[in-house]
C-alpha cells in the first residue's frame, strides 16, 4: 500500500492530522499482515476444532470491524446498520470463548484423592494438648466429652 494520500489545501500544514493518518496507515498494514497470517492458518490442517472456531470468530470480528470503519470514514450513519449486530455477535462469541478457556484453565479437584483424604480424616480427631494439635484416632468406646487426657471439653 502506498504511503501517499490526497491532502486538501486547507490541511497541508496540519501535522496532527498527518500523524493520525500515518498511524491509521500503520494500523491497517498490521491488520493486513494479521489477516494474511490468519487466512494461511485457516487453511492449515493442523488446527483443532476449537482453534478453528476461535480463528473464524476472530476473522468475522475483524471483517465486521473493518467494514464499520469504512462506513464511518465515508460519513455514513452506522447507528442502525446491520454491521453493529454482526459486531456484537462476534464480540459475544469471543467473550464466551474466553469464559470457556478460563473455566478449562481453572484448577480441578482430584476426586479420588479427596475421597481418600476425607475417609482418612473421618477416623481421626485433633486434640489440643498445651497448644499443640495431636491426631488421635477415634475409638468406639471413647466419649465425646473428654479431650484425650481425661479433661473436660468445656
Amino acid at each position: 500500500m502506498s504511503t501517499s494520500y490526497f491532502k486538501d489545501a486547507n490541511l497541508q500544514n496540519d501535522t496532527k492530522l498527518e500523524g493520525m493518518v500515518k498511524d491509521l496507515h500503520t494500523c491497517i498494514e498490521t491488520l493486513e499482515a494479521d489477516i494474511k497470517k490468519a487466512l494461511v492458518a485457516q487453511k492449515s490442517r493442523h488446527l483443532t476444532t476449537n482453534d478453528k472456531i476461535k480463528l473464524d470468530s476472530y476473522l468475522a470480528y475483524l471483517c465486521s470491524t473493518l467494514f464499520w470503519i469504512q462506513l464511518k470514514l465515508q460519513g455514513e450513519d452506522v447507528s442502525k446498520h446491520g454491521v453493529l449486530h454482526d459486531l456484537s455477535r462476534a464480540r459475544e462469541i469471543m467473550a464466551r470463548d474466553k469464559e470457556i478457556d478460563a473455566s478449562l484453565a481453572a484448577p480441578r479437584l482430584n476426586m479420588p484423592a479427596t475421597k481418600r483424604f476425607i475417609a482418612a480424616g473421618m477416623h481421626t480427631r485433633f486434640v489440643d494438648n498445651d497448644g499443640h494439635l495431636e491426631a488421635v484416632p477415634f475409638k468406639k468406646d471413647h466419649k465425646r466429652s473428654s479431650v484425650g487426657n481425661g479433661q473436660s471439653n468445656r
